[in-house]
């Protein structure tokens, strides 16, 4: 599996979260969220303390997982974390943006840091923040069409905010923090909006 195959079995994996809860109700989600974080959490688990395991289901699936978690948890049971919290927490079509910015953002600060990344900030580039936003904004214009009762003007503060929270992040822990800060600030605004 080469290069772009990966960063496309990611980019289907991120979205397949938000899919589920376009397509379900709040209920269904979390049900199918929490089944995901138990299974990803003990597949970790056990390979962590289980070196044969480990070393098995990294000769198997090296494409889609980074050699950096060969020795610590992957960053789905984080991201499967981010997305139930944001089920629970925020309104549907927040939550499914947020979640949309950090798979499309996500992919986009990877592949546009590596390549063009040359202002550095805290282990992360400027560049692939950058990426990340123009990503976040593209698929904001697209979340407008699926009719998620959301304006263009909280999409747009929330795809800065998911960019920002992204580019500042440390390691996997973007996949929880992302979706989290991103919906949270694209509510407080809704809420606003709506008090006035």
């Amino acid at each position: 599996m080469n290069k772009p195959i990966r960063s496309l079995w990611h980019l289907l994996g991120g979205l397949l979260l938000p899919a589920i809860y376009y397509f379900t109700s709040k209920k269904i989600s979390l049900i199918v969220f929490g089944i995901f974080f138990i299974f990803f959490f003990l597949a970790d688990f056990l390979r962590l303390h289980y070196p044969r395991l480990n070393e098995r289901i990294f000769k198997y699936f090296k494409t889609i997982i980074k050699e950096e978690e060969r020795n610590s948890f992957s960053g789905n049971p984080y991201y499967i974390s981010g997305a139930f919290l944001s089920v629970l927490l925020f309104e549907k079509g927040i939550a499914i943006a947020s979640l949309c910015f950090l798979a499309c953002g996500d992919l986009a600060a990877s592949l546009v840091g590596k390549k063009w990344g040359r202002i550095r900030i805290k282990g992360k580039s400027l560049e692939g923040g950058l990426g990340s936003l123009l990503a976040c904004l593209l698929i904001g214009i697209v979340l407008l069409v699926l009719r998620l009762k959301l304006s263009f003007g909280i999409l747009l503060i929330g795809a800065l905010t998911a960019s920002i929270v992204e580019l500042f992040s440390p390691g996997r822990k973007d996949n929880l923090t992302v979706p989290l800060f991103s919906g949270l600030i694209m509510q407080i605004i809704r809420s606003i909006g709506r008090l006035r």
